[in-house]
């Protein structure tokens, strides 16, 4: 039962996953539908992550009230029903406000979907369970890429939000019928105040933030990079892009073991520094076959964090605080990461160039791998 309902939670966080990042091969074809610049580009994801990171941050305190399960369904099926609606947008106000709303469903399930899983699993299996798990980002980077280049050569592109929205709508029914409903402690008042306080949260979030510009910033830009910059077609693009995330579903596989065996602090620093230095690398390097290479490691490294980062925060934290934690964690760091990092890139690129913009953000990624040390034990 236990592997089923993994399975289940993967399924949920890879079908979340790609409603977070479906837009991002599509934002070429976007752009000519809208007649865009690459800022109001930037604009869609920000409304997205606007709506996300308020869910996220009302998540945790919404599973107190009604559990972990109903509040993964409010965002199935709140999905169901943003995607619907967005295949009929018209204009570039109206799939704003859309791109909104789907933020706002699906922002819910994970602050509440890693807390059902630690109390599923036990503690010295949190790092495999997590990491399995996470994998589902990784493969949804992976396979996001190729699925849009597949549906869009057979039938118009926004044909693929009435998928989406199916999908969501069977899954929420499995959930439903199959999952176990634990629910949370209260915690009062005060406990929430004394995680605010805590300064390994800031770290976290700032270290959380870092990566988050890392892996759903970076990414939500580089097929604009690869197409608008780079003069590369789409379909190429598309398939470079797909490509270079097959590296992080493979080292999500095995990181949940290298998690339980070695110092977590230290592996938090590798895996940053490596972000921050192949980030860089993205913006330096000019061949198409080694900034392909570049690309597959710099994925990698970015997505490997945050099952680990996933684990630091269990660790740091009880089962009452863990979905208020992860919750205004995540809010934070939307609003940081894939938030305003793709307005700040489109906005230097309309001035500059991608360029600039990506050998910026790695700077900072390397400098903030100095806060790890700062961090307690965990």
């Amino acid at each position: 039962m236990k592997i089923f309902l993994l399975l289940l939670f993967w399924t949920l966080w890879y079908v979340n996953f790609i409603a977070k990042s479906i837009t991002s091969p599509l934002m070429p074809l976007i752009e000519d539908e809208f007649a865009i610049t690459h800022a109001m580009a930037g604009v869609l994801f920000f409304c997205f992550w606007i709506g996300n990171t308020i869910s996220v941050f009302y998540a945790g305190f919404m599973s107190l009230k009604i559990g972990y399960k109903r509040s993964i369904l409010v965002s199935f099926y709140g999905m169901t029903i943003a995607f619907i609606i967005m295949r009929f947008a018209t204009s570039y106000v109206s799939f704003a406000s859309i791109a909104f709303l789907l933020g706002l469903a699906s922002g819910i399930y994970l602050p509440c979907g890693i807390p059902l899983i630690t109390a599923v699993f036990s503690r010295d299996n949190w790092g495999k369970a997590i990491s399995v798990h996470e994998t589902a980002a990784g493969f949804g980077m992976l396979t996001v890429p190729f699925m849009v280049t597949m549906i869009i050569s057979v039938m118009n592109w926004k044909n693929i939000f009435l998928i989406m929205s199916a999908a969501c709508l069977i899954l929420g029914v499995i959930l439903h019928v199959t999952s176990p409903d634990p629910r949370p402690e209260k915690i009062e008042k005060g406990g929430m105040m004394e995680i605010v306080k805590s300064k390994d949260f800031w770290i976290m979030t700032a270290l959380w933030s870092s990566c988050a510009v890392a892996s759903m910033g970076i990414f939500n830009v580089i097929p604009l990079f690869l197409v608008k910059e780079r003069g590369i077609p789409i379909e190429t693009a598309n398939t470079i892009f797909g490509i270079s995330r097959i590296g992080g579903f493979i080292a999500m596989i095995s990181v949940g073991f290298i998690i339980d065996r070695f110092n977590l602090k230290k592996l938090l620093f590798v895996l940053l520094f490596a972000a921050g230095i192949t980030t860089i690398a993205i913006a330096v390097i000019s061949a198409p076959w080694l900034l392909s290479s570049v690309l597959f490691l710099q994925a990698t490294f970015s997505v490997v964090f945050f099952p680990a980062g996933l684990v630091a925060i269990s660790r740091l934290t009880t089962l009452s605080e863990r979905s208020v934690f992860t919750g205004i964690l995540m809010s934070m760091s939307g609003i940081i990461g894939p938030g305003l990092s793709p307005i700040v890139l489109g906005a230097i690129a309309d001035r500059w160039s991608f360029q600039a913009g990506i050998l910026g953000t790695g700077v900072i990624i390397v400098a903030a791998c100095m806060l790890v040390g700062k961090l307690k034990e965990v």
